[in-house]
């Protein structure tokens, strides 16, 4: 931890020399005003930072652990994704600026985030007396929100348990009720690297699967494991081979 502070600070500092708005994330958290006009402290900067290295860090390989654990029982889907690759990339790595023309890629990793979200549940505190459908909330309860549940509703979604990236095609995306699909969580504490994280994860999905197709092993059934982050109990075995 000392390092990871080390390292913050150092790079919050040399950011305060230029205040050069480079497009990052750390110049939009310190760029960021509050509706007083403040801005963050360094401490509250520094927070920000480590935040999102650990909590980015295990919650995309689970999100990418189980893209992979669905394409590799959904082959028809793995194929139309190798066809927007090789058309798109034709064998090349992706870039930031290839994201945009990888559709199919996104709505595989949305998808795969709404049947197996790492982060499956939320807590929120009742900051006053309300009430929600026919329940009465008293101030000051934590009230739990699953995702997961939510996420395979038959109430929200058609044939809920399958794995149907489609879902999120542009055109049909905005059906979806805003609270049927919240892998990030929702309102003003929704999660901050949750722009990061579709980036980063569709583009190690797309640098990895033009080399490797990944098989999992007969007679493997899953078994969930939720604790802080929802994973697979044991290991996920599978075979890897050269796509």
């Amino acid at each position: 931890s000392g390092t990871l502070n080390e390292i913050s600070y150092r790079l919050i500092e040399a950011w305060r020399q230029t205040r050069e708005d480079r497009g990052d994330l750390l110049s939009m958290l310190l760029m960021a005003e509050d509706e007083d006009g403040n801005h963050m402290t360094d401490e509250q900067a520094r927070d920000e930072l480590v935040t999102l290295f650990l909590a980015g860090h295990e919650t995309t390989a689970n999100a990418l652990n189980w893209t992979w654990y669905l394409l590799a029982q959904n082959p028809e889907a793995e194929a139309k994704l190798h066809a927007e690759l090789d058309s798109v990339l034709g064998g090349k790595p992706p870039t930031l600026d290839d994201l945009k023309r990888l559709p199919y890629t996104e709505m595989v990793v949305k998808e795969a985030l709404r049947l197996y979200p790492p982060a499956f549940g939320f807590g929120r505190v009742a900051t006053e007396d309300l009430e929600i459908g026919d329940y009465f909330v008293p101030k000051d309860t934590v009230v739990a929100i699953t995702s997961y549940i939510v996420h395979h509703s038959p109430k929200w979604w058609d044939e809920p348990e399958a794995f149907k990236p489609e879902r999120f095609a542009a055109e049909g995306a905005a059906e979806h009720h805003r609270y049927a699909y919240f892998p990030f969580g929702g309102g003003p504490h929704q999660c901050i690297g949750m722009g990061f994280a579709l980036m980063e994860a569709c583009l190690v999905l797309a640098t990895i699967i033009q080399q490797y197709r990944m098989e999992l092993l007969p007679g493997y059934t899953v078994e969930l494991k939720p604790s802080i982050t929802l994973h697979p109990k044991g290991r996920s075995p599978m075979m890897i081979h050269p796509a």
